[in-house]
């Protein structure tokens, strides 16, 4: 099987999540803000590694969204890829429950429609009984 590898870079902003911390349980942006100083197109990938997802009430999803903005508060924020994950049998067309080991590539590029974004942000949802999901991510500038 041919696997791609990605450059991680340690500057502010595109370690979004480390290996190995606490599940998450709650909506929430993750991670730091990534600035690129300016309202810039910039081609990127946002890598996520499942290390833990409960399915076992049948009605867990997260959803993660890569978030462009122009203002630091996000007041302006737009969805640039979306990620689902959680039970199968919640996610439109999903045929398997999302599992630890599991590695998720989101391509995304830094304009919509026109409109450049400075902020790259990570932003989690949650829903279904007890939600709970451990992952780490990261943005590559290599894409």
């Amino acid at each position: 099987m041919l696997s791609k590898y990605y450059a991680i870079d340690a500057s502010v902003g595109l370690i979004k999540r480390a290996k190995g911390l606490a599940a998450l349980t709650a909506d929430a942006y993750v991670g730091t803000q990534w600035d690129q100083g300016g309202a810039v197109e910039t081609d990127f990938v946002t890598v996520i590694d499942v290390e833990s997802c409960k399915v076992s009430a049948g009605n867990e999803t997260y959803t993660l969204r890569v978030v462009g903005s122009n203002v630091a508060d996000r007041s302006d924020g737009q969805v640039l890829a979306t990620l689902e994950l959680g039970d199968a049998g919640t996610l439109p067309i999903q045929t398997r429950d999302t599992i630890a080991g599991d590695r998720h590539v989101l391509w995304a590029r830094s304009d919509l429609n026109g409109t450049a974004f400075r902020y790259i942000d990570l932003h989690l949802d949650v829903t279904g009984t007890s939600p709970s999901i451990g992952f780490s991510a990261f943005i590559s500038k290599e894409a």
